[in-house]
């Protein structure tokens, strides 16, 4: 009967855990520039989207890398 008991508050534990969880985590936040409402960007090369603020800008147009930039300004 204790291991019952212990399995079962064991669970209780865990609801309450899993309840509060998001309240835990506070004011972190989210990594992903997609969470966060960043631009996403149309590399003309590659056809990659990515991020503003990662792309490489150059004549007006964004890419995924400096090669992207130079393969596409170069043909």
């Amino acid at each position: 009967m204790t291991l019952l008991r212990l399995v079962f508050l064991f669970i209780i534990l865990y609801i309450i855990y899993a309840a509060l969880k998001p309240l835990l985590r506070g004011g972190k936040k989210p990594a992903n520039p997609a969470q966060l409402g960043e631009q996403m960007v149309l590399d003309p090369q590659c056809q990659t989207y990515v991020p503003q603020s990662e792309a490489v800008l150059r004549q007006g147009k964004f890419f995924c890398s400096e090669e992207c930039a130079r393969r596409y300004l170069a043909g």
